[in-house]
């Protein structure tokens, strides 16, 4: 029976937080909103415990901060976060590109077709669009590179959060997308190429002048 019951208040709180995320990401929470445990509860009808096992995942994964007697909110990113969270991500992802080619186990066939995707959410200026090619491209690169523990680390950096939030304000400062599918192109050919140098090169380059705007 105990066993039963910590199943189903997991299977309670991934549904949490799978809400929570969700309403992050179309906007229904906002940087700096609180996420109220008790309004959560009664929306879904779960107790506030799981509420309260879910904010504490989503803190972990930096959607949400926690302060003692404050509550919880939506994390307000700030330019030093940002500028912390691409130095992470310029040296992971070159790192997880680099195993996997040596294994060989890169799917170039996968990453073009991605591209493909997220060239025409340019076109059509679908932001869901471009985000979600933009993070499986970049999820799919770490995942090739077989290692879990990496893939764990990477995971962690709330890259959904990061690219949705990234995507809008350049969206809303009107700044041009139409070399943003090509770059990731020309990453996916310096791959091809089996140089790594020019990969590394590209890719950290790729978060220089493509997301730290």
């Amino acid at each position: 029976m105990a066993g039963n019951e910590v199943l189903k208040r997991r299977v309670l709180r991934d549904d949490v937080v799978e809400h929570i995320v969700s309403g992050i990401l179309n906007g229904e929470f906002k940087p700096g909103d609180k996420v109220v445990e008790t309004r959560i509860s009664r929306e879904l009808n779960v107790s506030q415990g799981a509420v309260r096992e879910a904010i504490r995942d989503l803190t972990a994964r930096g959607f949400v901060e926690t302060e003692p007697y404050k509550g919880s909110r939506v994390k307000i990113l700030s330019e030093s976060d940002l500028a912390d969270y691409l130095a992470v991500r310029r040296e992971l992802e070159p790192l997880a590109v680099s195993w996997g080619c040596r294994m060989n186990a890169i799917d170039l066939k996968e990453l073009h077709d991605i591209v493909d995707t997220m060239s025409e959410g340019v076109k059509r200026k679908d932001i869901n669009v471009i985000r979600k090619a933009d993070l499986e491209f970049h999820r799919r690169m770490v995942q090739f590179s077989g290692n879990d523990f990496l893939v764990r680390s990477w995971e962690a950096l709330a890259n959904d959060y990061w690219i949705y939030t990234i995507a809008e304000r350049l969206f809303s400062e009107n700044n041009d997308f139409s070399c943003h599918a090509e770059d990731h192109r020309r990453i996916v050919e310096a791959i091809e190429s089996g140089d790594l140098a020019l990969m590394r090169d590209r890719l950290q380059n790729h978060f220089v002048t493509n997301i730290s705007m």
